[in-house]
């Protein structure tokens, strides 16, 4: 079974969703004592989903995930909560915990790490066919280059890193609005992002990535809810924001709400909670940040009638008091549908439209010297066509010391393009006497792609006279870096493993 895995990396919860590939059949992934079930409210129902809390405590031990909670870690200054948000700013917010600093990138790198390490175990490492990271698009760099960084960390090179509102877009069926104005609008339970952007097809990966023309952000969400709620029971009956959250699913799904807490009869109904809202000035806020994101707009020369679509996500987004003001203001535009679970979904269909087989488009030779030095030999170590990334050699040579005293190897890398087509044509007859049309093609041609920097690898000691010395193998990463593993086989001994080179094409 192999199986392609999304993960959505959100403020507050993570969500992991898995793919069989053979049968296409989805699951959202539980990963044991890290992970929450909820039920939500969708258009289509009740549905359950599987959370990671987004937190790290670095403790006796690393708690991750719903560990924090179960282990009564919430509160300990060792632990990390909401890093997406600092990562997005570049604040790296380093502490002191036992004798070592942390920040929050190391902490988001060491929760992400912990998730893949039991998607590994869950369905075997082996039979992971592609990994997808779902990041947003206004940081799309800064996140991306974070999970390269802990995936080069770990080894894993079968990942792809794709923005929100592109994964939006698939799930939501609009691979036809390419290049068309949309609005993505993400509705957490912290924070409401809306960004005006556009989808963009690319011949490099990321295949469609977001083109962001502008946005605006607000700390405001379902967790104001939640704490209205909490207030109006607090002179009756203590509860936590837990269960001010649980009182709040339930009045999405029906119009009233009625339980006994700790002896005390509690009710609210959902016009109630409107009210509250209202005075509260919830929605006149929301509604002026939907006008201020069209007058930012128009100084780009957009304006409402240019928007086709709205992609809602997030899953805050199907609390009525929210959903019911964007429906009014959008109209038929807004999409919310697929709300909770488009993003992850997205990211699957992602893979299927093609952003798994991006392959190399040119011949890449090493150069050396012939046996007796007369001259030049190009040996090919990565083939036009090879799919990346890579993981375990594209190719891998062996290279023998050129003469006795030898202290070092310079590769030098050249990118190898013969003429695809020509004009100049001719009637041949082959051995067997058949005659068939021959191409009169120019010469290849040779770029010296890494003339300003060859990679210099080091002898020590100086190697002996044809003595078999390096074993050193090519990879290819997922933004197209060569990477070089070196081997010295005389100490039986790797002095560079996966060590960037340079970027192929």
């Amino acid at each position: 079974m192999g199986m392609n895995i999304s993960i959505f990396f959100n403020n507050v919860n993570l969500l992991v969703y898995g793919q069989d590939e053979e049968t296409g059949k989805i699951e959202p992934v539980h990963l044991g004592d890290i992970s929450t079930t909820v039920e939500i409210m969708t258009t289509r129902g009740p549905e359950t989903l599987h959370l990671v809390p987004a937190m790290i405590c670095y403790g006796d031990r690393i708690y991750c995930g719903q560990e924090v909670f179960s282990q009564k870690k919430f509160n300990s200054p060792a632990t990390f909560k909401y890093m997406k948000q600092y990562i997005g700013k570049g604040q790296h917010l380093h502490r002191i915990i036992g004798d070592q600093e942390i920040s929050t990138f190391q902490a988001a790198s060491d929760l992400m790490i912990n998730i893949i390490d039991r998607i590994h175990e869950r369905y075997g490492r082996e039979n992971i066919g592609m990994i997808v990271f779902i990041v947003e698009p206004l940081n799309f760099s800064v996140f991306a280059s974070l999970i390269e960084s802990f995936c080069l960390r770990i080894g894993l090179v079968n990942y792809k890193v794709v923005d929100e509102a592109v994964c939006a877009l698939l799930e939501y069926n609009l691979a036809n609005q390419l290049d068309h104005h949309l609005i993505y609008l993400h509705f957490g339970y912290t924070t409401i992002d809306l960004t005006l952007l556009k989808v963009t097809e690319s011949n490099r990966e990321p295949r469609l990535k977001s083109v962001i023309i502008c946005s605006m952000h607000k700390n405001y969400g379902a967790v104001d809810i939640d704490k209205t709620i909490q207030d109006y029971f607090a002179d009756r009956c203590q509860i936590s924001m837990k269960k001010a959250r649980e009182i709040r699913e339930q009045l999405n799904r029906r119009p009233h709400y009625q339980e006994t807490v700790d002896g005390r009869e509690l009710k609210l109904s959902r016009q109630q909670l409107h009210v509250m809202l209202d005075r509260k000035g919830y929605g006149e806020e929301l509604k002026v940040l939907l006008r201020d994101l069209f007058d930012l707009a128009s100084g780009y020369g957009v304006t409402y009638e240019n928007i086709n679509y709205v992609l809602g996500t997030g899953l805050s987004l199907p609390t009525p008091y929210y959903h019911d003001i964007l429906k009014a203001f959008f109209g038929p535009k807004f999409l919310s549908r697929k709300a909770h679970d488009a993003i992850p979904l997205g990211a699957l269909r992602y893979l299927q439209k093609g952003g798994r087989q991006a392959t190399i488009k040119a011949n890449y030779a090493l150069r050396s010297r012939t046996a007796r030095g007369e001259g030049y030999r190009f040996d090919i170590i990565v083939p036009k066509g090879t799919p990346y990334p890579t993981q375990n050699g594209v190719t891998s040579i062996i290279a023998n010391g050129f003469y006795a005293g030898q202290i070092e190897v310079e590769l030098d890398i050249f990118r190898m393009d013969r003429p695809e087509s020509s004009s100049d044509r001719e009637i041949v007859i082959d051995d067997t006497g058949r005659m068939q049309l021959e191409e009169n093609l120019g010469d290849e041609q040779q770029s010296f792609i890494n003339e300003a920097s060859p990679e210099i690898i080091p002898l020590d000691p100086p190697a002996l006279d044809n003595e078999r010395r390096l074993e050193i193998t090519f990879d290819i990463s997922l933004n197209r870096d060569l990477l070089i593993t070196v081997k010295d086989l005389r100490r039986n001994q790797t002095i560079w493993k996966r060590k960037k080179s340079v970027r192929l094409e």
